[in-house]
């Protein structure tokens, strides 16, 4: 054999997707080294002259994964730009791969990516003497080609100093641009409402004012920056309205910062933070020039879990590089994985979802419409169902063909009168009854969504109407129950003919529609480093 097709088979084994074939994905981007051990948050996201660009974090490989898509759907994977060096910035000592943190635009309009380094044996004891191995600098890399794939040197822009390690995962920088603004740029960080210096004993974990929104601001992106009071601190986390007190006990994990969505009641002006402690939340809220953020509490739908599955440790991109005081699209990516930091184990880049504001301020999803391309017209399926049949089943005929595939989308709608309380639940079973996508109201309300057991409560409170949209990719499940309870769950099918689409628990009572297509490939045509 030729030696060249024989290194590129053992290449195409060594990097072969875990599981059986068919678990594997073809919709879903995949690079390999998701697969590996360590954490694969989205790094940094950003829309650069109508190329889309994702960064995952990547340990065992030295960097930030990158992939390409000028529409969202297809991706190119480039490898490792931002990657490990050894860093000896006044005192440093660190050869760790850059941590999660952001890709933006200098005052220039220049992309430059920025993070702080994970590790280090030595801080920046040339600035502070007292230093601790955490205390390493916020740094930005900047873009030396469009395709970003090539980077400068790193450029130090601010210090960080706090009583014990975290990673300070940065939200992306941003200028206050629009209505109001000062034009000043603004930097925030994770952290929690107890990690201060001083030494005082404040400081003790569990941290009871919970996760917290550092502050800063500055001139340009290179500074100097100035601390400010922190933007926001809370251990809330809310779901449907009903809201936990003392949930978040730790700092915030992996924040993202944004505003500007479609369909904002404001115009714009609204704000929403997003952040992975205590599971994927985010609240939305008003703040503006460097004041402090206020949440909607009281607002039904405005504080919630943006994922009930396993989507998690998610950046937007979309329009502009300024996510938070420019209006545009808005369009969430993040991390899923079977299995958190196991080595050798299934793990993706989410599907795209545009976010956008109700009338109300909850915080609303659904998939980007470019996926749309990957039906196969010849596929489609459409029936309906009208609530006449007997318990436990369908009023359609036994003979209508529902559409089944292990590369489906599904889009189904649900309605029953204020006179019925179903007393089961019902949905769509899909992968050969390996995944049942399902609405449950026997427990009262609020009805629940959930794909075998994984999902959240179905908004609005007490709808009787529920439309459910789902992305089925071999053992990956995205669903979205009526663009507000959003879920990916893992369900493997027990062989590559595990493929059956069917409704279950639509007897008397519920009526509505199936509509189905088989979907093409999109990604993962070969093996990704």
């Amino acid at each position: 054999m030729n030696p060249m097709l024989l290194l590129l088979a053992l290449l195409a084994v060594s990097l072969a997707y875990p599981g059986p074939a068919w678990d594997a994905p073809k919709i879903h981007q995949s690079p390999f080294c998701l697969q590996l051990h360590g954490w694969h948050d989205m790094a940094g996201a950003l829309t650069f002259k109508g190329t889309h660009h994702a960064f995952q974090g990547c340990p065992a490989s030295g960097g930030w994964s990158h992939s390409r898509s000028t529409d969202l759907v297809h991706w190119e994977d480039l490898g490792r730009g931002v990657h490990t060096l050894n860093e000896s910035y006044e005192g440093m000592a660190s050869d760790e791969i850059p941590c999660s943190g952001f890709v933006t635009v200098d005052d220039k309009g220049t992309p430059c990516a920025g993070f702080r380094q994970c590790g280090s044996s030595k801080g920046t004891t040339g600035l502070n003497p007292a230093a601790h191995t955490w205390d390493v600098p916020m740094e930005i890399r900047c873009a030396t080609n469009e395709n970003l794939t090539s980077w400068g040197k790193p450029e130090y822009i601010y210090p960080l100093y706090f009583y014990r390690h975290l990673p300070y995962d940065p939200v992306r920088p941003w200028r206050e641009t629009g209505p109001g603004g000062d034009g000043k740029w603004y930097s925030a960080w994770s952290s929690d409402g107890c990690n201060k210096t001083g030494g005082d004993g404040s400081q003790k974990r569990p941290c009871n004012p919970g996760g917290q929104l550092e502050l800063l601001s500055a001139p340009t992106l290179r500074g100097p920056w100035t601390q400010l009071p922190p933007m926001f601190t809370t251990n809330v986390t809310c779901s449907a309205g009903a809201c936990a007190h003392g949930a978040i006990k730790n700092e915030f994990v992996t924040s993202a910062y944004f505003g500007g969505l479609a369909g904002d009641p404001d115009g714009g002006s609204t704000r929403v933070v997003m952040q992975n402690n205590a599971g994927p939340t985010y609240w939305v809220g008003k703040q503006q020039n460097g004041g402090k953020f206020e949440p909607f509490w009281d607002k039904v739908g405005a504080v919630g879990h943006y994922d009930y599955g396993s989507l998690t440790m998610a950046r937007t991109l979309g329009a502009g590089p300024n996510q938070v005081a420019a209006n545009g699209r808005r369009v969430l990516l993040g991390w899923i994985s079977s299995a958190s930091r196991d080595i050798y184990r299934p793990a993706s880049q989410s599907l795209a979802r545009d976010l956008t504001l109700s009338a109300d301020y909850e915080l609303l999803q659904q998939f980007v419409p470019e996926l749309k391309m990957l039906r196969v017209p010849a596929s489609h399926t459409l029936n309906s169902f009208d609530g006449s049949g007997g318990s436990g089943g369908s009023s359609m005929p036994a003979d209508v063909k529902i559409g089944g595939s292990q590369q489906l989308e599904v889009i189904a709608t649900f309605s029953w009168a204020a006179s019925f309380e179903p007393s089961t639940g019902f949905g769509v079973s899909v992968l050969g009854g390996a995944a049942n996508l399902t609405i449950d109201c026997a427990a009262g309300a609020p009805c629940q969504g959930h794909v075998n057991g994984k999902g959240g409560p179905i908004m609005p409170l007490k709808t009787r109407s529920v439309t459910l949209h789902a992305i089925i990719d071999h053992a990956i499940v995205e669903a979205i129950f009526n663009n507000r309870t959003a879920m990916v769950v893992y369900a493997f099918p027990p062989s590559a003919s595990a493929m059956a689409c069917s409704l279950f628990g639509v007897g008397s009572g519920v009526k509505g529609t199936i509509e189905t297509w088989e979907l093409k490939q999109a990604n993962n045509f070969g093996p990704q480093p």
